[in-house]
């Protein structure tokens, strides 16, 4: 037994404070504090059965009284009586104050560690210390206390952290020290360990583990900080170190030596602009905070000092500004791998942790949420529980709502009636989210009227954290707890003598939490919102309501339809769009998800891990869907991307094997719906099982689609585009399939051949887009073969950009001789030159030629061709529509068509000339062709320099009544009064004909283009 010292605190009045429950909740942690070998030496049975009076007489006599003292002060912090624990603290510092200045509790304790208490006969021996050693002391047990504070095991918190700690120039120890002083910025989201690790570099300074030697580290807390009003620097930095008030010059002149941690950078709340205005370099010049660390990390202040600085992604705008060639490192927290680890690690058995991992995987939102540490622990306890129950967990993990609330009342036995605690929780998140903080302060609690023991059950739970070091702060366990807290706020229902406007903070209601223009202003309010919509579902109102007692507001469901869906000109935004499918997505809720896509008649999606899922789950309950446009995204590419289908499958990855489930949900909509006609796939990475689940929904006796389209992809996209023709080919072979496009993917001889064999196989096919394509001569060869087969019904055929030349057209006249139905034919973009046109208008001569339209746009032709093509129109054929824009055909060209276009014969209804250098004279010609034509209905002369002169002859013959032409565009250089008049009489004379004068930019799409093709 020890020989008694008197506690300098009344520990039994102390202990009479507790309740009967609260006493034995101490005498359980008191086992568990630093040195708690100190009361094994208690007999545990005579522990047990003390009451206060008896416990304090107990440790009194037994354990040495510097032990007991700070024993009994952690006890109290751990248990959340803060107010227990300050008493005792104030009675110690009123001892000090009188007989032994200074102390500092947190020193005694690590004194006490390092086994020294022996050799001090009294608390005066202290005083032995200097400062700098004192001051290390002290940061030392605070660092280590806040670097072990977060619930759950710490290793891989420890792993994650030791890996970004070698990125940072002083902690490692290959990057030897450099002439410059470093500013190193750590950037990350809420909640995957900046604070972490700027705790564990501090610790590191304390220990002197740091490559790096600084005499000096100061840890300035921008929460905090905040809080301070105008100051000098030197006051900011020493207003918790008054005893080195005489030092202050010899520290900072030492600025070399010194390293600085701005923690929380974001949570200034300083306005754009304001850190960087009024600048200062003097430490003794009072200045609010934001402007000195402005100074400091403009390095206006203390130049040669080293600074890290931790912020969230959504203040690096102004670090940019101001940081003077910052180190930039992103923290990513948990990896993948970390992830595993800390799953298996926190349930011992593999098998329940490898299905708990598994589950959370599924839901890739869920997953990436799981990054942060803290949302982990939640996982993992809330999934834990149930297994332990006996209980499915799958459905927990479907939403991050879902989870979310298990965890909530999880942690409170049914019945707990703790409606009052959870709507003042809920209000402070609320207030806390709106007002951009993540830490609450005692008197942000007094200004909603809310007291520290109706927080105390979430307290004790870890829901809501006391800081460490500012014992007056509170934070959440993560930022994503605190958002569903916000929608809870939203959804309970409120009382009758609740007021909340009548707070001094702003809270805007669900319609404002869910504008545009607030998520913009505040991002946090995102995921408040999609919970807010998670909270909709009825289940879990049941289980709330059946833990709390609290009943979901009757009018949760009304708020949701009445969100505006964001659309703009019939046609949804894609962010919009996206929000709003996740949020329906945490809903789960058949009917409201139903109602609020009735109104999508067409809708793009840009598909990821992510978007899957919500994406999946909603756009199968459109029923009104006509259109749908897919845009699958996969950030990086599969090394070695085979050319083969097979190893293609082969190289599948992870990603893909999640997406399956809800690929196939999604595409069963070609199944189910029978007014989705259009599909348009995107530059998309589609695996071949994708691909396969694509073309048997599509191949489906239930599909009613008739239109499939893949548009030009980005040309670093070579990899896949083997793999998308692939994807063509399967698809052209899907019965229900009219109008399939394959647009800029290379293929291989034997890849034309499958094509050409799909191609004869779908007799529905009318429509095949191949442009931007290289045709081979092979696969030439095997497309006209295919072309001229008695069983191809190819109406339509887009050729642009396949590196065809003259040689091709000879059998492409073939072509054109023989087949039945081919009526368009688009060749723009080749190299075909006048010979080719020649051999072309061979083909179309004959009586047997169906074709009714050419796109020769950008085809080398010259006067020549055109001579080719007057003759041809002089007779009877069947071309109706030619366009023959970016030739440059001459004086000469325009004049034998102009004679064409006057034949009784000539047939043709559309004629493109845009861009072709028609000068004004030849107007003439075109004057006399409209004079006498009595076919054409559309003539494009954009982009041709016909000054003046030429568009008053033009308006002129225009004047005219009984004319047949309906559209002409040209371009107007000088519209003067003349020419508006002659335009007002053609209106009069002529109201069918519409003269686009090309306002708009006409190099963004080629004119014939919405004429002709898809």
């Amino acid at each position: 037994m020890v020989s008694s010292t008197q506690v300098n605190f009344n520990l039994q009045a102390l202990l009479e404070q507790l309740s009967q429950d609260e006493l034995s909740k101490f005498k359980s942690l008191l086992r568990t504090v630093s040195l708690g070998n100190e009361v094994q030496k208690i007999p545990q049975k005579e522990v047990d059965e003390a009451d206060g009076k008896q416990l304090a007489e107990i440790l009194i006599s037994h354990c040495h009284s510097y032990w007991t003292e700070l024993a009994t002060i952690q006890v109290f912090e751990k248990m959340h009586r803060v107010d227990l624990s300050e008493r005792a603290k104030d009675e110690l510092r009123g001892i000090t104050r009188k007989e032994r200045q200074p102390l500092d509790v947190e020193e005694m304790l690590e004194r006490f560690k390092a086994g020294t208490l022996e050799k001090i006969e009294s608390y005066g021996s202290v005083t032995c210390l200097n400062n700098e050693n004192r001051y290390r002391l002290i940061l030392k047990t605070k660092f280590r206390e806040m670097w072990q504070s977060w619930p759950g095991d710490r290793k891989e918190v420890r792993v994650m952290a030791e890996r970004y700690r070698m990125l940072i120039p002083f902690s490692n120890p290959r990057m030897l020290p450099g002439p410059f002083s470093h500013t190193v910025v750590l950037h990350s989201p809420a909640g995957l360990g900046k604070t972490t690790l700027a705790n564990k570099l501090m610790l590191d300074w304390t220990e002197d583990n740091l490559i790096q030697k600084f005499k000096y580290a100061f840890y300035l807390s921008c929460r905090e900080l905040n809080r301070l009003g105008p100051c000098s620097f030197a006051e900011m930095v020493f207003r918790d170190w008054p005893e080195w008030q005489d030092d202050i010059p010899h520290i900072l002149a030492q600025a070399q030596k010194i390293l600085f941690v701005i923690d929380g950078f974001d949570e200034l709340g300083a306005p754009p602009g304001a850190l960087i205005q009024d600048l200062c370099g003097d430490w003794e010049q009072q200045k609010p905070v934001p402007v000195l660390l402005g100074s400091l990390l403009k390095r206006k202040m203390l130049p040669k000092a080293a600074l890290l600085v931790t912020t969230r992604p959504s203040a690096l705008r102004d670090l940019r500004f101001l940081a003077e060639q910052p180190i930039y490192i992103r923290v990513e927290g948990f990896l993948e791998e970390d992830r595993r680890a800390y799953f298996l690690r926190h349930f011992g058995d593999e098998d329940q942790a490898m299905r708990a991992f598994e589950l959370m995987r599924s839901n890739a939102a869920l997953f990436q949420l799981g990054s942060a540490p803290a949302v982990c622990w939640i996982v993992c306890t809330t999934l834990k529980l149930q297994m332990e129950k006996g209980e499915d967990p799958a459905p927990t993990c479907l939403t991050s709502t879902g989870l979310f609330l298990r965890f909530l009342c999880s942690q409170f036995p049914q019945g707990a009636q703790l409606q009052g605690a959870l709507r003042a929780l809920s209000h402070l998140a609320a207030q806390g989210l709106w007002a951009q903080m993540s830490v609450l302060h005692g008197e942000d609690l007094e200004r909603v009227g809310v007291q520290e023991s109706d927080l105390r059950p979430f307290l004790d739970r870890d829901i809501l954290r006391q800081d460490r070091v500012s014992k007056g702060c509170y934070s959440f366990i993560h930022l994503s707890f605190q958002q569903f807290l916000t929608a809870l706020f939203y959804a309970l229902e409120k009382e009758e003598e609740e007021d909340r406007d009548g707070h001094a903070w702003d809270i805007g209601d669900v319609q404002k939490m869910l504008t545009r223009e607030e998520r913009l202003r505040n991002p946090d309010l995102i995921q408040a919102g999609r919970f807010f919509f998670g909270l909709a579902n009825e289940k879990r109102a049941k289980e709330l309501e059946a833990t709390f007692g609290c009943q979901m507001s009757p009018e949760i469901k009304q708020e949701l339809l009445r969100c505006d869906v964001s659309r703009k000109n019939g046609h949804s935004m894609v962010a919009d769009l996206k929000e709003l499918l996740c949020c329906l997505y945490e809903s789960q809720e058949d009917e409201l998800v139903k109602e609020v896509m009735a109104q999508f008649k067409e809708i793009t999606l840009h598909l990821n891990a992510v978007d899957i899922a919500p994406s999946s789950f909603c756009v199968k309950h459109c029923r009104n869907l006509q259109k749908m446009s897919l845009q699958v995204i996969k950030e990086t590419l599969p090394e070695n991307v085979a050319a083969s289908e097979s190893n293609a499958e082969a190289e599948r990855s992870q990603d893909d094997q999640d997406m399956l489930p809800f690929w196939t949900d999604l595409c069963s909509i070609f199944g189910s719906n029978k007014d989705l006609m259009g599909l348009e796939i995107n530059n998309s990475f589609l695996s071949a099982s994708l691909v396969k689940i694509l073309c048997e929904q599509i191949a489906s006796d239930n599909c009613h689609l008739q239109r499939v389209v893949h548009p030009p992809r980005p040309a670093n996209l070579c990899a896949f585009s083997r793999g998308c023709f692939a994807t063509f080919a399967r698809l052209v072979t899907c019965p229900p399939l009219r109008l399939p496009k394959l647009v800029s993917c290379s293929a291989t001889t034997q890849q034309w051949a499958d094509l050409s064999l799909a191609l004869e196989a779908n007799q529905s096919l009318m429509c095949v887009n191949l442009s931007d394509n290289e045709l081979l001569d092979e696969g030439a060869k095997l497309l006209y073969t295919t072309l001229r087969h008695p069983k191809c019904f190819l109406q339509r055929l887009s050729l642009e950009n396949c590196h065809l030349t003259e040689a091709n057209c000879k059998d492409l006249a073939a072509v054109l001789v023989v087949s039945r139905e081919l009526t368009h034919l688009c060749l723009a973009k080749n190299s075909l030159k006048d010979t080719g046109v020649k051999f072309l208008c061979e083909g179309l001569s004959y009586p047997e030629c169906k074709l009714q339209a050419l796109v020769l746009w950008n085809c080398d032709i010259t006067s020549d061709g055109c001579c080719s093509l007057a003759k041809l129109l002089q007779e009877k054929s069947s071309l109706s529509c030619l366009d023959l824009g970016l030739n440059h055909i001459g004086v000469t060209g325009v004049k034998v068509l102009c004679e064409a276009l006057s034949k009784p014969l000539c047939n043709l209804r559309c004629l493109w000339l845009w861009g072709c250098s028609i000068p004004p004279f030849s107007c003439e010609d075109l004057c006399s062709a409209l004079s006498c034509n009595q076919s054409l209905i559309t003539l494009d002369l954009g982009q041709n320099p016909l000054g003046s002169s030429g568009v008053k002859m033009l308006f002129k013959t225009l004047t005219r009544p009984n004319g047949t032409l309906q559209t002409l565009r040209l371009k107007i250089d000088d519209f003067n009064d003349e020419l508006h008049k002659l335009l007002e009489e053609i209106e009069e004379n002529n109201p069918q004909l519409i003269i686009d004068t090309e306002k708009h930019d006409p190099w963004k799409k080629r004119p014939s283009s919405h004429d002709f093709m898809i």
